[in-house]
């Protein structure tokens, strides 16, 4: 993995983001970064397991793992300052980014091979709480105190984060956000045809940006009371089957957000069971999507509900797999950079499993750090030094032989 990181030219390219280290500096940035991904490669779950890890490869000769205090000193030295934003009823929000992490975010995507010049994808926003104690959090929507970063990503492929604390919500200055993403994919010439998001980006200002940009979005409707007597005063429901429930399903146009333009609306119902809601109407429980995709209403409805497998999932794989819910410092900006650096480790891995798996059968796609873990990266080994040369001489019944053909 590290002779194939080299090759790679990730080193290059995160130089080439973030800057050079002083002179006098032991690792550079791209070594701090391939450190944690190496230590989370091997089961490590927070910093300070860099330490066995540094123990374990002190043999290797040409792999340079870094201390947990490096690790330290660079998040102290790449932090931003954080902009604190006071709203007409006095609450303030903190955010803080780097913009030269989201720059970088897509970029190894796009030379890691996980992102396609030729392909066209879908964008989704979502905020994720990182649930923590640290000195400097906030309370959350959930009654919980911690962060709330939004991402947004490609593919369950981060490819812009910003990192805020729990009492700011998912859809503060959503739009920005969006316009910042979808420029940056543009430099790149990555394609986005299609956005979707929750009802934090249920705005007139988003949808018109997304209109006018001529992307599909697919975006959670509010349940508001001229939606609620739209959908009540419809007689055309079509029974169909929405993944293992039996739903009903409608498509309707409607003027949104006071305006006199009318968009399409894709919704569907079920007979709520037990207790009832203040927006369940006659017995019904009722959820809208507006989107400005010609399809069928089922296809737009089921293509919407799959972000919770490519929109939201990796949220799981980033705290139990790359450290998010063990944030180590308590300080709002290192942590912000923490935050970047572990998703960076969680991009390298994507790449890495995707490689791997198109030479041999060892590694599949669909695996979790865990199972790479297990399955490629524990056995035996042992450098040996002969005819001054070092030979890797491994004890298994796996064959690797194909990772070293060209």
């Amino acid at each position: 993995m590290n002779a194939d990181f080299r090759k790679s030219g990730f080193d290059k390219l995160i130089t080439a983001h973030l800057g050079h280290r002083g002179l006098i500096a032991q690792y550079s940035y791209s070594d701090v970064l391939k450190s944690l991904f190496f230590m989370f490669s091997i089961g490590g779950d927070v910093l300070d397991d860099l330490n066995t890890l540094r123990e374990q490869m002190k043999d290797h000769p040409s792999l340079k793992i870094c201390s947990p205090d490096t690790v330290e000193y660079v998040c102290e030295k790449l932090k931003q300052a954080t902009t604190m934003i006071t709203t007409a009823k006095g609450t303030e929000h903190y955010i803080n980014e780097h913009n030269n992490f989201n720059k970088l975010l897509p970029a190894l995507c796009l030379q890691g091979g996980i992102l396609d010049k030729e392909q066209s994808y879908t964008l989704d926003y979502d905020g994720h709480i990182v649930e923590n104690t640290k000195t400097d959090n906030a309370s959350t929507y959930k009654k919980t105190q911690g962060y709330y970063p939004v991402i947004l990503s490609i593919n369950k492929l981060p490819v812009y984060i910003q990192n805020r604390k729990g009492n700011t919500p998912e859809n503060y200055n959503q739009l920005e956000l969006i316009k910042q993403s979808l420029d940056r994919c543009k430099e790149l010439d990555i394609t986005v045809k299609k956005f979707r998001a929750d009802a934090c980006c249920y705005e007139k200002d988003t949808i018109v940006y997304l209109e006018q940009n001529e992307v599909t979005y697919y975006i959670r409707a509010e349940m508001n009371a001229s939606l609620r007597i739209a959908l009540e005063d419809e007689r055309e429901w079509k029974t169909v089957m929405l993944g293992y429930r039996k739903v009903e399903v409608c498509s309707i146009e409607e003027p949104l957000f006071g305006d006199t333009q009318y968009r399409r609306i894709v919704a569907y119902r079920y007979k709520a069971e037990g207790q009832l809601s203040l927006t369940d109407i006659n017995g019904y429980r009722y959820y809208a999507v507006v989107t400005n995709d010609s399809a069928d209403a089922l296809s737009c409805i089921e293509f919407y509900n799959q972000r919770g497998c490519d929109g939201e999932h990796h949220f799981k794989e980033l705290d139990y797999d790359f450290g998010w819910n063990k944030l180590p410092f308590d300080n709002f900006e290192m942590n912000t950079i923490y935050l970047y650096a572990t998703a960076i480790a969680y991009l390298l891995f994507n790449i890495f499993k995707h490689h791997y798996a198109a030479k041999t059968t060892i590694v599949k796609t669909s695996m979790r750090l865990k199972n790479f873990i297990l399955h490629f990266v524990t056995l035996t080994a042992k450098w040996i030094k002969t005819g001054r040369r070092y030979i890797l001489k491994i004890f298994t019944t796996k064959d690797y032989s194909s990772l070293w053909t060209p």
